[in-house]
């Protein structure tokens, strides 16, 4: 894959996606089209077309792709311009959170797929990602005012997706629906390690001003999980949800 680390959620993800002959498929929040590109990787004989879809295209447009890829630009959080019945299987990645009207894109969701189709949403749940260190209460600070703490370009913040999702299909009575659970557990805090790369992301706190952390607190933070690291109680541990439905 395009991001290395993602191998064992892809694994995970793999093993509840079962597609017919001459499938379409679907990236709702395709970023820089990462995913969509292991799937037709993986299912190269099945796979007819396959589009993603982003916002923008600033994570694609410089991304080289090729038949059956198709990239679109196009906003998830309104109708989706796709005929009713078009897709085998739709999937989509940490994008849920952001949509404020999450019912009306679990129906435009049902509305794209074939009877039968299937769609995968995978979401971290924001708000039980751990680390180990000395300071219990600065890292619970750090890592909870990253996932409550909403960031400009998002419509809607769900610290909770992930356990939400069961039940904002679940609900609609418009699918078959079951749901597991993907840990990330590392002992290891590395460069492009998800440890690593979400502790330096959660700098933006003190660096935008918005009063959830400020700069030393960010730096003591930091200092926690380097010194737990040197001295071997480092860990980090990030769930994905896996919801499957299965259109009824």
């Amino acid at each position: 894959m395009c991001n290395f680390k993602f191998k064992d959620l892809f694994k995970a993800i793999m093993e509840q996606i079962d597609l017919p002959d001459n499938a379409v498929i679907a990236d709702l929040g395709c970023r820089d089209a990462g995913f969509l590109a292991e799937f037709v990787k993986a299912f190269p004989e099945k796979i007819k077309s396959a589009v993603g879809v982003d916002v923008n295209d600033k994570c694609f447009r410089k991304v080289k792709y090729k038949k059956p890829i198709e990239l679109k630009v196009m906003d998830c959080s309104k109708k989706l311009d796709f005929d009713d019945n078009t897709f085998d299987f739709v999937f989509t990645k940490d994008m849920f959170e952001c949509i404020s009207d999450k019912d009306f894109l679990v129906g435009e969701i049902h509305r794209i797929l074939k009877p039968g189709g299937a769609v995968i949403c995978v979401n971290c749940d924001w708000d039980s990602v751990a680390y180990n260190g000395e300071n219990k209460e600065l890292i619970s600070k750090a890592v909870h005012a990253y996932a409550v703490t909403k960031q400009p370009w998002m419509d809607d913040l769900d610290s909770w997706i992930g356990r939400r999702m069961y039940g904002f299909f679940n609900k609609s009575k418009l699918f078959k629906s079951t749901v597991s659970v993907h840990n990330v557990v590392e002992t290891e805090y590395t460069e492009d390690s998800f440890g690593y790369d979400l502790s330096k992301d959660i700098a933006w706190l003190y660096k935008e001003n918005t009063g959830a952390l400020i700069e030393k607190e960010y730096a003591e933070f930091i200092a926690n999980l380097n010194s737990a690291y040197k001295n071997g109680s480092y860990i980090f541990t990030k769930p994905y949800y896996i919801y499957k439905g299965i259109k009824k």
